[in-house]
């Protein structure tokens, strides 16, 4: 499979009602952007993309016989889960770290990027979603993120292995929690260690004004490292989803 540097799509709906995508699966660079000035090494850690998180994706929606959707481009080219207004979406430090690529950008330069990347991310995921509805009628949507067990910038580690962020749909992030816990001793996040109600942009932009139901989950990212570790975690999350639907 070759990857777009947009937007990826695999699967197709099924049966079940629903629909996965990952906003920060990618530390994919355009080479035009020279990797913003960073050490290739700064691309392999979270502050380039949520690390495990497509393939923990492709592993459920494997599973779920789901059609999934994510970004083609490192979030810190331009943050896909980010407003356009903030300054975070085109970041020129991330967890202490300098990206010299973004530093004194003028406006034409970030309308570009925003031109260039976002907006299309963006008209092609609001594509996908309104397929989803069109086609069940009222699809779950689940968005998969992780988190990085500790930061440059903070080195206490997060104790939470899995974070259930919520904000228009309380009752399925509520639900779901209840069925996780009842099914494993996993340390659970409520609006935690990223609280939906401060910012989770796409499904604010998205899902939220449509009414769907829908789950955003945060999963630590040492628990996601290699095929076993998702394997596992895919093994721990699929019956709470499968719950929902």
């Amino acid at each position: 499979m070759t990857a777009d540097p947009i937007f990826n799509i695999e699967g197709q709906f099924a049966k079940r009602p629903m629909f996965f995508f990952c906003d920060h699966a990618t530390n994919h660079m355009p080479p035009e952007f020279n990797n913003l000035g960073l050490d290739a090494r700064y691309l392999e850690t979270h502050i380039a993309y949520d690390i495990g998180a497509l393939r923990l994706s492709r592993m459920l929606a494997t599973r779920l016989e789901a059609r999934l959707g994510w970004c083609g481009f490192s979030r810190l080219l331009i943050d896909p889960n980010r407003s356009k207004d903030r300054e975070d979406l085109m970041p020129c430090v991330s967890d202490g770290i300098v990206v010299p690529g973004n530093e004194g950008l003028s406006e034409l330069e970030r309308e570009d990027r925003a031109v260039g990347f976002f907006e299309p991310y963006h008209h092609q995921l609001a594509a996908e979603i309104g397929a989803a509805q069109s086609k069940y009628g009222d699809p779950l949507i689940v968005s998969i993120h992780s988190f990085t067990p500790a930061l440059h910038t903070n080195r206490e580690i997060r104790p939470w292995e899995v974070g259930v962020l919520w904000s228009h749909d309380e009752p399925t992030a509520r639900k779901f929690m209840t069925a996780l816990g009842q099914t494993s001793d996993v340390t659970i996040g409520d609006n935690a260690p990223y609280d939906a109600r401060g910012f989770n942009y796409s499904i604010d932009r998205h899902v939220a004004p449509h009414g769907l139901r829908h789950l955003t989950l945060e999963v630590r990212q040492d628990l996601v490292g290699d095929e076993r570790a998702i394997t596992k975690m895919a093994d721990l999350l699929e019956g709470p989803i499968v719950g929902l639907i």
